[in-house]
């Protein structure tokens, strides 16, 4: 007689496309970072124009005199502290570039905005391109294979586009504006081209305290020279302090409070987000410096990983202003490029304040207002508030027990098991010995009933595989 098997078992988001246009030849200036181009001749430079001091608007005039915004030669110097919310001296950051000319300045990239945060884009271009290729976005935000400038050139030569999609190679020329001295900051600083600088704590301005650079004016190409004032914006400071914020705050479900001592500046905020599962993702949240706070969207957060769950964060609140001198000369000439006789120079103050925030441990994800190993919790088994049947026990991140085994096979009788189960209840038989298995609570039993449906028992033994070997195998291993 076939054996019974299981016998106790019964039971709105929009992309947004950074205005720019990718020019086919560029120079490469005396600066690897401000300034420079890459291999598709595409120029960038490192400090944003946006919320000059001077009253002026990016795009068509000037706000305050209504001068065209023309093309124009443009010089951007960034000095920069950041400091850790926590307490403890600042680092300073001093970076120049020159470009010879506005036109052609690449796109900042391409972002989805989600309730007012931007989220940087990542382009995708579905089978991969070619092998001298890069997969990028066109000026639509739009992802493309585009070719790479792969011309072998010497060590005095840089690669770049004659003509698109047909790279050579063109002698390094510099664009600069020769030696830079500031005067009155707290830091004595003076950079040469290509402009780097090191320091290990200070700040290089003073808050709302005035400085000049003088430019002693490029040797080759590039600015006459200049000298240019500017004021240091004031410093970041978090009120309460970032580090004072609350995990429950922080990993919570609710949006991330943030408050500053408010001011006149430029203020984003800047969120790089770490999911369980390792991977990144980076926002941008821009906010009115004389409010003092922002709530920065928890759906912002989880977008920016893919709506995975907060392992870990970093937030930086940044202040800026730009002090921009316009009327400035050019001098010199470049190799298939045209230098814009006139020059203007943004000169960025830049205060940052930033801490990170340690989440959970792997195993563990913050539920409620603690972390919990989600592994062994019967509460919170696999997920938060993924609650095990009474009786049951979560055992590696699954409810494990008699409670969903039967969960599982009442389901399985309209699902996978749907034809084994009508071809039981069908014949009188199977049904019969169904019945009689319910009301056994022994292996005796349970053999009496087979003795009493013999007929019946292949059937009931089919639904039972059905169950045990496809349907719930997991659920029920430990009682088939």
């Amino acid at each position: 007689m076939a054996a019974l098997l299981l016998g106790a078992c019964t039971g709105d988001d929009t992309a947004e496309t950074a205005s720019g246009t990718q020019g086919d030849s560029d120079t490469q200036t005396s600066n690897g970072t401000n300034g420079s181009t890459d291999s598709n001749g595409t120029s960038a430079t490192s400090g944003e124009t946006d919320g000059e001091t001077d009253g002026e608007t990016d795009g068509e005039t000037d706000g305050e005199t209504g001068e065209p915004d023309v093309p124009h030669a443009l010089g951007t110097i960034v000095l920069g502290e950041i400091h850790a919310a926590a307490g403890g001296s600042s680092t300073p950051l001093v970076s120049a570039g020159f470009v010879p000319n506005t036109e052609n300045l690449s796109a900042e990239g391409c972002f989805e905005n989600v309730s007012g945060c931007r989220i940087a884009m990542i382009p995708d271009c579905g089978d991969g391109c070619e092998p001298n290729e890069w997969c990028t976005f066109n000026d639509s935000c739009a992802s493309t294979c585009m070719r790479i400038c792969d011309a072998s050139c010497s060590d005095d030569e840089v690669c770049y586009f004659p003509a698109p999609n047909n790279p050579g190679c063109k002698k390094i020329e510099d664009f600069d504006a020769g030696a830079l001295t500031f005067v009155g900051t707290p830091l004595p600083i003076n950079l040469f081209p290509p402009y780097a600088f090191s320091g290990e704590s200070g700040s290089p301005f003073a808050p709302k305290g005035d400085s000049t650079v003088q430019a002693s004016g490029a040797t080759n190409a590039g600015f006459e020279a200049f000298e240019a004032g500017f004021t240091g914006t004031e410093f970041m400071t978090t009120s309460p302090s970032l580090s004072d914020l609350g995990l429950s705050k922080v990993f919570g479900s609710g949006a991330l409070p943030v408050k500053w001592k408010a001011s006149d500046g430029d203020v984003t905020i800047s969120v790089a987000v770490t999911a369980d599962d390792f991977s990144s993702g980076w926002l941008t949240c821009a906010a009115d410096d004389k409010s003092g706070s922002l709530d920065i969207p928890r759906d912002a957060i989880l977008a920016a990983i893919d709506g995975g769950d907060v392992a870990g964060m970093t937030v930086s609140i940044e202040r800026r202003r730009v002090d921009t001198t316009k009327g400035l000369t050019t001098t010199g000439m470049l190799t298939g490029v045209t230098v814009e006789p006139v020059g203007w120079v943004d000169i960025v103050t830049v205060s940052t304040e930033t801490h990170t925030f340690e989440g959970c441990d792997s195993n563990e994800l913050f539920c409620g207002d603690e972390c919990i190993d989600i592994e062994y919790d019967d509460d919170n088994c696999g997920g938060c508030g993924d609650a095990c049947l009474e009786g049951d026990s979560c055992e590696g991140g699954t409810c494990a027990g008699f409670g969903v085994c039967n969960a599982c096979l009442v389901d399985s009788m309209d699902g996978d098991c749907k034809s084994a189960y009508d071809a039981c209840e069908a014949d009188s038989d199977c049904s019969g010995l169904t019945a009689c298995v319910q009301g056994c609570d022994s292996t005796e039993c349970n053999n009496q009933c087979g003795n009493d449906f013999p007929d019946g028992i292949d059937l009931y033994n089919a639904a039972i595989a059905c169950v045990c070997q496809d349907a719930c195998y997991d659920e029920c291993y430990d009682y088939c």
